[in-house]
């Protein structure tokens, strides 16, 4: 199984880092080659050196002033990357930010061997209680050998919603096969917390991830 971590940024940077820390403990590094894509072209070069503490052989970055905004550079990002021809010769390409954390595989590695062989093009998560026309944009798994049209340059520039919405409107509209995967009990990302089922921390302070690190250590 070949699976690329995609992790698409703009202004984050020690957020690597931890990535990182997190990513050395799970059965994943194994796996998966790195590609960072940022769109920020006056981010730090302190980037640089967080990109290099990633032990993986296969590693990229790339680093674009393309910018289609705070609620569509992420999807751009996707655009460009099926464009660019990343993705070719993967089984998986998971799509997420340098601030979600994968705390625990555990659960993530088996929905990825089940769905291995299967027809299944996209693995998505929820995580708006009472809108069913959302899936979460930090986080989402695809397989670029049965995404035969690349969804995401349809109205990049011109879908006004948020992120979320866009990627409910263009995999419905082309009926893309997707299975939901659970992710919070509750479907509700609030308070911001490690998640029920793929123990995804996506979390803005760094010092609380800080102090759950040290915490991991010490036990």
């Amino acid at each position: 199984m070949k699976v690329l971590l995609f992790i698409t940024g703009h202004r984050q940077l020690k957020e690597y880092h931890y990535f990182n820390i997190f990513l050395n403990s799970l059965n994943l590094k194994l796996l998966c080659d790195i590609y960072i894509y940022c769109n920020n072209p006056e981010i730090s070069g302190e980037l640089l050196q967080y990109y290099k503490e990633f032990p993986q052989k296969n590693k990229y970055i790339f680093i674009t002033s393309l910018n289609h905004g705070y609620t569509m550079g992420g999807a751009e990002a996707v655009n460009q990357g099926i464009k660019m021809g990343i993705f070719h010769g993967y089984d998986y390409v998971i799509h997420l930010h340098p601030d979600v954390f994968i705390t625990d595989d555990s659960y993530l590695m088996n929905v990825l061997h089940e769905n291995e062989f299967n027809d299944t093009v996209f693995l998505l998560t929820k995580y708006f209680p009472g809108d069913n026309r959302h899936f979460a944009f930090d986080f989402f798994i695809f397989k670029p050998k049965l995404l035969t049209i690349n969804i995401f340059t349809n109205e990049l520039y011109t879908y006004t919603d948020s992120p979320e919405h866009y990627l409910y409107y263009i995999i419905n509209k082309y009926n893309i096969k997707h299975k939901v995967v659970k992710r919070f009990d509750n479907d509700n990302w609030y308070p911001r917390r490690i998640d029920d089922h793929l123990k995804l921390y996506h979390e803005h302070d760094l010092e609380k991830v800080e102090t759950y690190l040290k915490n991991k250590m010490k036990n």
